[in-house]
């Protein structure tokens, strides 16, 4: 994976993005952006955000609306808790689960096994 160049967009992206609560929209994050003053365009936005996936410095959610999703993530491996109504996330471990995922896999013959886990539910804000 090349190193693409972090220029003033890029930087801002992922400043706004590492603010946010949660996932939220790269139409969320342009319109947070201009509101605040930055001169740039939605597909910068899109396209910044894409960078950081590709280089592991976010990760992305797609809920019910179909809508992808961004938010600034650790790097190490871990789960979300994410609210369904506002995209908040929380992250979690599970102790023992990739163990177990791993016996699971070589039970039934899979080998290069990944997972991703995501648990989808309604934050208490946004159930009040």
């Amino acid at each position: 994976m090349t190193q693409k160049r972090n220029t003033w967009q890029k930087q801002a992206v992922t400043e706004r993005l590492a603010q946010s609560d949660g996932f939220v929209s790269a139409q969320e994050l342009f319109m947070q952006l201009t509101a605040g003053g930055k001169k740039l365009g939605l597909t910068t936005v899109y396209r910044a955000l894409t960078d950081l996936v590709e280089q592991g410095q976010a990760d992305t959610l797609v809920l019910g609306d179909g809508e992808m999703r961004y938010r600034i993530c650790t790097p190490e491996h871990h789960h979300h808790l994410i609210c369904g109504e506002c995209g908040k996330a929380v992250e979690f471990d599970l102790p023992g689960f990739e163990s177990q995922a791993q016996q699971i896999a070589k039970a039934n013959g899979f080998t290069a096994v990944s997972h991703e886990l995501e648990l989808i539910g309604i934050c208490s804000d946004c159930a009040n």
